[in-house]
């Protein structure tokens, strides 16, 4: 009969080395991708709340400008920052939960303050992808 089994067997180990590096590679692609996709949440999170603060500027500047009491703006100032203060927590658990569990041990933070160290931890990562594209209109 031959060694046509050795061919077979090579085959088949050379067919499930490849299946399996092509599924590792792929996973450390995924998880990549799901990294990066928080980062940008957090990115997003965070631009965001320098509107909200830029906001709550110009509301206290015309609340001063039309004479409002301090009491009023002191009120103004409590409910601003109680509310922003929900979104911040919302948004953060909103992110932690789209990630089933399987996810866990990939995310790093599990609140406001632990996010923001995430992002700032990637700052330089962030502004190096946020800058690559600043010269799209000059190619195109």
């Amino acid at each position: 009969m031959g060694p046509w089994w050795i061919y077979a067997l090579v085959f088949f180990f050379g067919y499930f080395t490849h299946k399996t590096f092509y599924f590792l590679r792929s996973l450390k692609l995924s998880i990549g991708l799901i990294r990066l996709s928080q980062l940008f949440s957090l990115a997003i999170l965070a631009k965001s709340m320098e509107h909200f603060y830029y906001a709550h500027t110009l509301r206290m500047r015309q609340m001063r400008e039309n004479g409002d009491s301090e009491k009023t703006m002191k009120l103004q100032r409590r409910v601003f920052n109680t509310e922003l203060n929900d979104f911040k927590e919302k948004a953060v658990q909103e992110i932690l939960d789209l990630h089933p569990a399987f996810y866990a041990p990939i995310i790093d933070f599990d609140n406001w303050n632990s996010a923001m160290k995430h992002l700032n931890s990637n700052k330089d990562f962030m502004l190096q992808i946020l800058s690559k594209d600043k010269n799209d209109k000059k190619t195109s």
